[in-house]
C-alpha cells in the first residue's frame, strides 16, 4: 500500500481508537456520578464534544507527526484487517453525522416553509424579527448556518410590550452566544455515542441549560425583567397545545422545554455566575498535549506499526 493510503488510514483508523476510547471514559465517568457535576451549557458542550474532538485533536497533534517522522516514505507496507475496519467505522460515523446534519438543516427550512408568508418585520435590540399569522404561537430561533428569529402574531398580541421586549432578548442571547451553530454540532458530532443514549441525554442537558443561560442573559438580576420574561413564558406555554411542542433540531424556541423550572428559576434571586472546572480543565489539556506528546513519537509509530500490522 503507498505512503499516502496508508497515511489516511491509519488516521482514520487513529480517530476510531480514540474517539471509542473517550466514549467509553466517558460513559463509565456519567455512570460514576460525573452527571450530577455537570451543571453549565459549556462543560455540557464540552463532554458532549468530547470523543470526536479529542479524537480529531490528538491525531492531527500526535498520530500525523509521529507517522510524518518516523514512516519511510519509499516502503510499500501491507495493512492488516483492524485498521481497514476502524476506517470504515470513521467513514460511516462521519457520513451518518453529515445525514443527521443535512435532516435537520432541512426539517429547519421546512418549518419556515410552513409558516407561510412573513406577515411583518420588527425590530428589537438591533435584530429583525419576522412575524407571521400563524395559529402555533412559536417564538424561536430557526436554523443553524444562518439562524433568524421568528415569531407568531399571537404572540406578539399577548404579550406586554415589555414581555415581548424579554422573550426577544432571549432569543437574541441565543443568537449572541451561537447556540444553533452549537446545536449543529451536536446534531452531527460523528462518534458512537451519537447511537447510543448518553448521546442523547447529553444534548437535552446541554439545550436546558442553554435555555437557562439565555434566561440569565436576557435579565440579568433585574427583578422587573425576570418578573417579564416569566409572565410571558406562562402565556405562551398558555396559547400552546401538545402538537405544537414538537420543533425541529435547529432551533431554540421559547415555552417548548421546562417552562416550569425556567419560571421557578426567573422568579428565584438571580444566581451567582459559577463555572465548573471542566471546560477550563480541557483548553489546558489541548494547549499542553502537543508538547507532551512530543517525545513519545517514536514509542507513538511503534504502536502504529502495531496498529497496522495486527493479526497479519
Amino acid at each position: 500500500m503507498s505512503f499516502a493510503l496508508t497515511l489516511c488510514l491509519v488516521l482514520l483508523a487513529a480517530y476510531a481508537l480514540v474517539s471509542l476510547l473517550l466514549s467509553i471514559i466517558m460513559w463509565v465517568a456519567w455512570h460514576a456520578g460525573l452527571e450530577r457535576s455537570l451543571a453549565t451549557a459549556a462543560d455540557l458542550l464540552a463532554m458532549r464534544l468530547l470523543p470526536a474532538g479529542g479524537a480529531v485533536f490528538l491525531v492531527l497533534t500526535a498520530v500525523l507527526p509521529a507517522f510524518l517522522v518516523y514512516e519511510p516514505r519509499h516502503a510499500a507496507e501491507p495493512v492488516s484487517a483492524l485498521p481497514v475496519m476502524l476506517a470504515l467505522f470513521t467513514l460511516v460515523a462521519v457520513g451518518d453525522g453529515v445525514r443527521r446534519a443535512w435532516r435537520a438543516n432541512a426539517a429547519a427550512r421546512s418549518l419556515i416553509r410552513h409558516l407561510g408568508p412573513v406577515h411583518g418585520r420588527l425590530v428589537e435590540s438591533g435584530h429583525e424579527i419576522d412575524i407571521f399569522d400563524v395559529e402555533e404561537p412559536i417564538v424561536a430561533v430557526v436554523g443553524g448556518w444562518q439562524p433568524r428569529i421568528v415569531a407568531a402574531k399571537r404572540v406578539v398580541a399577548a404579550c406586554s410590550a415589555e414581555e415581548f421586549q424579554r422573550v426577544i432578548a432571549h432569543e437574541t442571547a441565543h443568537l449572541c452566544g451561537r447556540d444553533n451553530l452549537k446545536l449543529l454540532l451536536l446534531v452531527s458530532v460523528p462518534d458512537i455515542l451519537a447511537w447510543m443514549p448518553l448521546g442523547a441525554a447529553l444534548a437535552s442537558r446541554w439545550r436546558a441549560a442553554a435555555e437557562f443561560a439565555a434566561d440569565e442573559r436576557a435579565t440579568g438580576p433585574d427583578p422587573k425583567k425576570r418578573i417579564a420574561l416569566a409572565s410571558a413564558l406562562v402565556k405562551v406555554a398558555r396559547l400552546s397545545s401538545a402538537k405544537d411542542r414538537t420543533m425541529p433540531a435547529l432551533s431554540m424556541p421559547v415555552a417548548v422545554d421546562d417552562v416550569e423550572g425556567r419560571v421557578r428559576q426567573l422568579l428565584a434571586p438571580s444566581p451567582n455566575a459559577t463555572r465548573t472546572p471542566i471546560f477550563g480543565f480541557f483548553i489546558a489539556c489541548a494547549l499542553l498535549l502537543p508538547a507532551m506528546t512530543a517525545p513519545f513519537y517514536g514509542l507513538l509509530h511503534e504502536l502504529i506499526e502495531a496498529l497496522v500490522a495486527f493479526g497479519r
